[in-house]
């Protein structure tokens, strides 16, 4: 469920070029080409482009420090900073727009830690949202007082009207008080490290709760104090957790939903690196919760998983859709085991989940979203169910481990650059008698085989509070069981696909069966 509201929230992630760009240091033909007609005054630290007789920075190459984004690039003014430019470059300490610059785009600075000051010119007249987004040290943004759109006041950045709150360094703690005339606030508080947001009393939009940012009426819940640590319960008026309310929030580690709530958007928990928990009280109507994890009512959408769980996961089995950025950069995560009631992937579920190194995917799977396992670099095999019809774009893109894919179905759609930069991946299998396939599948030579995937069935444990869980991705197996492995006796243990049996009593070993 997401938000309806007047306030913009933010929906959208990286493009994964960028970050492959980044973090491999791989360029593309064409930019390449671009780099080799820069002036030796910034001899290789921009990528860009040439737009209507104007330079786009798509991306700073550079060793880091304080960055200078020229005026010109081969006489051309250099007139935009494009979304990710600057994009988790750990050097980087301070950066000053040219000033030709007239555009700054959303998430132009991405998780910069070191970023410790922003200086905006007087040229610059479109700044998009969340500019300097997770940049945990940014303690200043410095505005030309010349500049007719952009103002600074109390260390955050303002149009120059003072209605909408563009940015507030992420590097500043303590409390702030939202002035009285601003009636948008965007993604400015995203990864912030305050421990209270604060209203004047003469805002008509906004107010707080306990150091929380809400609408007016008390019913949105719009940013939450991420400097704050330990445990948050949601107040009772609350019915609306707005999209990234809670995002990149470094301190919270529970949070408790009550009765009232009936929506939450998207990324409202993305990427809270010590959330442990969602609970919600059991007279929710519209949500649930299962050892921490949220869930709509029924528990057919799983929602958000708490990243600071790691190790191996098992969806459950009423589970049909797993949502957007449910798990997104849970670095923990080692294995997922998608339950067969399962039928689609959302965009960028799994997104950056760098230590994810086996994913057992459900029999009923019909799409996979794009971006949904992008980045999981320690993904070394997959295989994919009969009937799935569907992959998004970039779906596994990044996952640079890959090495063995399978399709047991009909060659599904492809939503273009499905295995991007995976350069272990050099051929793709398919089932022998399946159809659609030619010689390639997204520009990677295919080949038939009898035998898709692993044909041993994959056991999954995990504990649930007092209880173990124990499930099985293959039908036509059962489970079985003994007290030793001396002089073992099995016994069936009855289960379709999933037993849960208490962890007290004896120690048990099990095994599947045909």
């Amino acid at each position: 469920m997401t938000a309806n509201t007047s306030v913009p929230f933010r929906l959208g992630r990286i493009n994964p070029k960028i970050i492959m760009n980044s973090k491999s240091l791989f360029w593309l033909p064409g930019l390449v080409a671009a780099l080799l007609l820069l002036p030796v005054a910034v001899p290789a630290q921009f990528l860009f482009t040439t737009n209507n007789g104007a330079i786009t920075i798509t991306q700073y190459t550079g060793s880091g420090g304080d960055v200078v984004i020229p005026d010109t690039i081969n006489g051309l003014k250099v007139a935009v900073v494009g979304s990710a430019a600057f994009y988790q470059i750990s050097a980087l300490t301070s950066v000053t727009f040219g000033t030709n610059v007239t555009t700054i785009a959303n998430n132009a600075i991405f998780q910069c830690p070191n970023i410790a000051s922003v200086s905006i010119p007087a040229s610059v007249t479109n700044i998009g949202t969340g500019p300097v987004i997770d940049c945990k040290s940014l303690a200043s943004i410095q505005v030309d007082p010349a500049n007719s759109f952009y103002t600074n006041v109390n260390l955050a950045l303002l149009n120059t009207r003072l209605t909408s709150l563009i940015e507030f360094p992420n590097g500043i703690g303590g409390g702030y008080v939202l002035p009285a005339t601003v009636t948008n606030v965007g993604q400015a508080f995203i990864g912030n490290s305050l421990t209270s947001i604060t209203v004047s009393p003469a805002n008509t939009y906004f107010t707080n709760l306990a150091g929380v940012l809400t609408d007016k009426s008390r019913t949105y819940l719009v940013s939450y104090p991420g400097g704050v640590a330990g445990s948050y319960v949601v107040p009772s008026n609350v019915t609306t957790i707005v999209s990234a309310a809670f995002e990149y929030s470094t301190g919270v580690t529970n949070v408790a939903i009550g009765t009232n709530v009936n929506s939450v958007g998207l990324f409202a928990f993305y990427d809270c690196p010590n959330l442990i928990a969602i609970s919600v009280n059991p007279t929710n109507a519209f949500f649930s919760s299962s050892n921490g994890v949220l869930f709509d009512k029924n528990k057919i959408t799983l929602i958000q998983f708490p990243i600071a769980v790691g190790g191996s996961y098992q969806v459950p089995n009423s589970v049909l859709h797993i949502g957007e950025g449910v798990f997104g950069d849970d670095f923990g995560l080692t294995s997922i085991a998608i339950a067969n009631s399962v039928t689609n992937i959302d965009q960028q579920a799994f997104y950056g989940c760098l230590n994810l190194a086996s994913v057992s995917l459900g029999e009923n799977l019909k799409t996979i979203g794009a971006n949904a396992f992008f980045y999981c670099e320690a993904l070394t095999d997959l295989a994919f169910p009969a009937g799935l019809s569907s992959i998004g774009q970039y779906a596994f893109g990044g996952c640079q481990s890959l090495s063995s894919v399978c399709f047991a179905g009909n060659q599904p759609t492809d939503g273009g650059s499905i295995f991007y930069f995976d350069n272990a991946l050099s051929t793709i299998l398919y089932l022998n008698g399946t159809s659609g396939w030619g010689a390639s599948y997204d520009g990677i030579p295919t080949a038939p085989c009898s035998v898709c995937g692993n044909s041993s069935p994959q056991l999954f444990i995990a504990q649930s509070g007092i209880n173990v869980i124990l499930t099985w991705s293959a039908t036509g197996f059962g489970l079985q069981s003994t007290t030793n492995l001396t002089s073992p006796v099995w016994t069936l243990v009855y289960g379709q696909n999933s037993v849960t049996n208490p962890i007290s009593g004896a120690k048990m070993f099990y095994r599947l069966s045909q």
